[in-house]
């Protein structure tokens, strides 16, 4: 396996027409997801799903898979378990990344100033591996033996993982990245983090939770926390090249791992984006289906249909479930008849507000795309 002579004179070429253009991206994206005001169960689904995603990459290697409904549990559950104890540690995990999430916007709410530090490290470090039973991993401390990840060696002995970890601290903050776009200096943050592998275990999550804090610092990631984490996962095999790339090949040139990054983060961004816009997609269809609606809307028929297109919301409902009263929407029709419902329905399908497919209703959310440009002014 090869060793790599760790060296801080690293370079990006900034001016490359592709870093600058995926940096545009990058922050008009975060400034349109930052400024969209959202209720706060889209942000609990939003945060819900990104740890989904973060853990999912990790346990996922090792045949276990946290599910969305799992995950939700247990960020309900504060401490208290929610499965079985042979899922202890997916399920600790996923706490642990919660945790993670809600200390760095802690301290940056404080100190929005806040620099990357050793001791800030390994605090991450200490959340991301708190109460798992790692073989050799002491949470929040530096390793005391040699390593490897994959094909590579790290820096062997506590003494050069403390040097290293001193001077990469040093150039991070007086160095060259102070001229670097925060962006660029988040990546390569993780970069030499994860080449040092300054712990025992939880180096690369660590690696990327220092990543994580550096990009919320930069108001990039404050909906998405967890984003270029997940396409690191998602792309595994290319993400480890690349690190090899860089280190043995290009002869300092961090680029090729740069622009890998940054294309994650366009494309995870992009998903996060799509979140956020479906909440106000949800919020203009109620204000629709109030205007379609108003003419029965002081009526006990009208305020029933809307209170089913809004109880509705992004379920595809079978059709029998409600009849047989196996779904909160029968409830609205309790001590009416089925002709009644099928009258609601009917009624809601030709305003275009609810679609019934092969014995399912859903909700016409595609309809507001008639409201977006390019459209007619006057129609």
């Amino acid at each position: 396996m090869p060793s790599w002579n760790i060296y801080f004179d690293a370079r990006i070429e900034t001016n490359n027409k592709e870093v600058v253009s995926l940096l545009a991206k990058c922050r008009a994206l975060a400034s349109v997801i930052n400024q969209i005001p959202i209720t706060p169960s889209r942000q609990h689904r939003i945060d819900s799903l990104n740890i989904l995603r973060a853990v999912r990459g990790t346990t996922g290697i090792e045949g276990a898979q946290l599910t969305e409904e799992e995950v939700k549990l247990i960020l309900e559950a504060g401490q208290k378990s929610v499965l079985p104890p042979s899922r202890r540690r997916e399920e600790q995990e996923a706490r642990n990344a919660r945790n993670l999430m809600t200390y760095v916007a802690r301290i940056l709410n404080r100190n929005p100033n806040c620099p990357l530090t050793e001791e800030l490290a390994c605090k991450l470090h200490e959340i991301t591996t708190r109460n798992i039973d790692y073989p050799n991993n002491v949470p929040g401390k530096y390793r005391t033996f040699a390593v490897s990840a994959g094909n590579y060696i790290p820096p062997r002995t506590v003494t050069e993982v403390q040097d290293l970890m001193k001077r990469f601290i040093d150039w991070f903050n007086l160095g060259l990245p102070r001229e670097w776009d925060p962006i660029i200096g988040a990546v390569v943050a993780h970069f030499f983090l994860v080449s040092i592998h300054p712990f025992g275990d939880g180096n690369g999550r660590t690696s990327r939770a220092v990543e994580s804090f550096l990009l919320f610092k930069a108001g990039v990631n404050a909906r998405g926390f967890y984003s270029l984490a997940n396409y690191y996962y998602q792309h595994r095999q290319e993400y480890v090249q690349l690190l090899d790339k860089v280190r043995f090949e290009t002869n300092g040139d961090l680029k090729p791992f740069v622009l890998f990054a940054l294309r994650g983060l366009v494309s995870e961004l992009e998903e996060v984006h799509k979140e956020v816009l479906f909440e106000v997609r949800e919020i203009a269809f109620r204000d629709f289906a109030r205007e379609k609606l108003h003419e029965k809307l002081f009526t006990k028929a009208g305020e029933r249909m809307l209170r089913f297109v809004i109880m509705l919301g992004n379920e595809t409902v079978p059709v029998k479930a409600i009849r047989r009263s196996e779904h909160p929407l029968a409830h609205l029709y309790r001590g009416l008849t089925a002709k009644t419902l099928s009258r609601d329905m009917n009624y809601l399908t030709n305003k275009g507000l609810i679609l019934v497919e092969e014995g399912k209703i859903r909700a016409n959310f595609e309809i507001m795309g008639k409201f977006v440009p390019p459209y007619e002014l006057f129609r």
